[in-house]
């Protein structure tokens, strides 16, 4: 009898690759645009972020609004806790900073809340939605 071997399993997709890139500044150009620059992205480590429950995207939808976008939640330890904060960029689900030309593009969620626990910190992540551009 042969065992059963998925390919993939949950303690295998159990923590993830997570990148940060950190909010730097926010400065203004002539026309009253706030254009927003990250610090050069750094691997933060392997983090078990999870999508949002029912029960969860309901209370943040009541906090941050409607939205259609991809909700994560993940822990950190408490003593990361300054290593980034709300508003920075994360590269989640495979995706890396690699070969980027502006510090940020690459990244595919922003951090919305950064809630400290007893031990943990419980951030909340929001999937950004870029406009793709066809030139056709």
């Amino acid at each position: 009898m042969k065992k059963f071997n998925p390919k993939s399993h949950i303690f295998q997709n159990w923590n993830k690759d997570m990148y940060i890139a950190t909010k730097d500044e926010v400065v203004v150009d002539d026309y009253n645009n706030e254009i927003v620059t990250y610090n050069e992205p750094f691997f933060f480590g392997k983090v078990n972020y999870q999508p949002l429950t029912t029960k969860q995207l309901e209370a943040y939808m009541q906090t941050y609004g409607e939205t259609e976008n991809n909700i994560v939640s993940c822990l950190i330890d408490f003593k990361d806790r300054y290593k980034f904060n709300i508003f920075d960029l994360a590269y989640l689900y495979d995706a890396k900073p690699d070969n980027e030309v502006k510090n940020g593009a690459n990244a595919n969620y922003i951090v919305r809340a950064f809630k400290p626990q007893n031990t943990k910190i419980m951030v909340i992540l929001e999937e950004i939605i870029k406009e793709e551009n066809n030139n056709g």
